[in-house]
């Protein structure tokens, strides 16, 4: 049985999925992102926005930091929507936090529109 998880995200990061241009979302490692698992859906609502969509995660990966992500070109390609990883990493900081960020694990959550 596959269970439905809720995520806010930007315009620009909806915008990408719906193009077909951003195929995986990162999160950092937590009670929620440790549970999803593949076949589980995510409803992505947009802040500020009735606007949502509705995947189905087809994998998961866990990486102990953003240097270790960056080593898989395919992750970084599917998530990072041609950021450098200077901008990646300062992204990641102004969403969770630089705390946060360096004290945690990363998830890179892999999906289809559904």
């Amino acid at each position: 049985m596959s269970n439905t998880y809720e995520y806010r995200i930007y315009r620009e990061v909806y915008d990408s999925i719906v193009s077909g241009n951003k195929k995986m979302e990162i999160r950092l490692l937590n009670d929620k992102s440790e549970k999803i698992k593949s076949g589980d859906e995510i409803r992505f609502k947009v802040v500020d926005s009735d606007d949502y969509l509705l995947v189905r995660v087809t994998n998961k990966l866990v990486f102990n930091n953003i240097d270790e992500l960056w080593q898989e070109k395919d992750v970084v390609l599917s998530c990072a929507m041609d950021l450098s990883k200077e901008q990646f990493t300062k992204k990641l900081y102004e969403i969770f936090g630089e705390e946060k960020v360096s004290s945690s694990k990363i998830v890179a959550i892999g999906f289809e529109l559904l």
